[in-house]
């Protein structure tokens, strides 16, 4: 531990908060609307506010003399060992759609390019771990047909319906995001290692466990999905029983306003009667092709673009009302409600983004993304 005068780097009291609250911690972003300066938290985790804005567990954990942002050196100098990217709350490449999210994770670790983790068209695409042909022909010619269309397809790196959607996207030349519920540094299942590589190529992959970090497959994967559903603009479910994990992330995209599509299947196939009931019951809209989505998305008809010149890092602020802003114009009272945020502070940052070229201001003082 380093001499308590000694003030703590921005990085290091990240990575001590996400271990203090843990992964898919429901007070997160309570925490980082109350204060958004990892340092100051550290300053201030022996205070009531603190300990009513993290939660009576972390506030605990806050606690404990041996957990400090100074033991977080190691992790962090391993990371960089290792060619894996520490993506901060705070850190301009933070995905935009997790930001608004109760339970958003502090700090995500990243493989290949997190550019793509911003990038327009994010579609999840979800369904079976032990997919019949129908399901594997239906995530193969639309993962192609989506990527191909100017999506970016959003998955979970598993055997089955996961593996052939990435699969889709990479063979189509088009970037891809894998969302791991292991440690960083761990490829589950082992046989997706090749998979993954090509994954980092053409895109990237994260997860909030830190490499080498105890976890346990019982809650992991749950959490994991949260993230798939909250990246995502639609949620795409491919074939899926009933009572099946992927539902956990319809619930999560439901629980996130996010739209969900579900491919219709054979009535006496097992794997098709999680996505005909779906349909059935108005929770998600069917999916007949890729074209039912362009118009909803926007999707440009060719494939995503590599990364453009970076513009000026955006600050939490920024990223927390750009979160808000769609492409359907609100108004600034719409996005004052929806930002949690009063409408005078919301109009200056409003005209920061419009000067910056990231927003388009429409008659009746109505904003939407250019």
């Amino acid at each position: 531990m380093m001499p308590p005068e000694e003030k703590p780097q921005p990085l290091l009291c990240w990575l001590w908060l996400a271990h203090v609250l843990g992964p898919a911690n429901p007070h997160a972003a309570q925490l980082v609307d109350w204060c958004d300066d990892p340092v100051e938290i550290w300053e201030e985790r022996d205070t009531l506010t603190f300990r009513k804005a993290a939660g009576p567990a972390a506030a605990h954990r806050a606690q404990d003399p041996g957990c400090t942002p100074w033991s977080f050196r190691p992790l962090a100098a391993q990371c960089d060992r290792l060619n894996i990217r520490i993506v901060t709350y705070s850190d301009p490449d933070y995905p935009l759609s997790l930001t608004r999210i109760p339970d958003l994770p502090l700090v995500l670790y990243c493989t290949g390019d997190p550019f793509w983790l911003n990038a327009p068209g994010l579609v999840g695409m979800v369904g079976s771990r032990k997919p019949d042909n129908y399901g594997r022909q239906a995530a193969a010619a639309l993962g192609r047909d989506l990527a191909q269309s100017g999506a970016v397809i959003v998955s979970g790196l598993a055997d089955g319906l996961d593996s052939e959607s990435h699969r889709a996207a990479v063979e189509s030349g088009a970037p891809t995001i894998g969302v791991q519920g292991v440690p960083i540094d761990r490829t589950f299942p082992a046989s997706n290692r090749l998979l993954r590589q090509k994954i980092e190529e053409y895109g990237c992959v994260i997860s909030e466990y830190a490499p080498g970090e105890e976890f346990s497959t019982k809650v992991s994967f749950l959490q994991r999905n949260r993230l798939i559903a909250g990246l995502s603009q639609a949620l795409v479910v491919v074939e899926a029983k009933e009572k099946s994990g992927t539902m956990s992330t319809v619930a999560h995209a439901e629980r996130y306003h996010r739209p969900v599509y579900a491919v219709p299947g054979d009535i006496s196939r097992d794997n098709s009667s999680g996505t005909n009931r779906l349909i059935q019951a108005g929770r998600a809209q069917m999916l007949l092709g890729a074209e039912d989505l362009m118009e909803p998305l926007g999707l440009t008809g060719a494939p995503a673009a590599a990364p453009a010149a970076e513009g000026p890092a955006l600050s939490p602020r920024e990223r927390q009302v750009l979160a808000c802003v769609g492409r359907e114009p609100r108004s600034v009272e719409e996005l004052a409600a929806g930002c949690g945020i009063p409408a005078g502070e919301l109009s200056a940052v409003l005209m920061g983004l419009e000067l910056s070229g990231r927003v388009k201001r429409l008659p009746g003082q109505r904003y939407c993304l250019l």
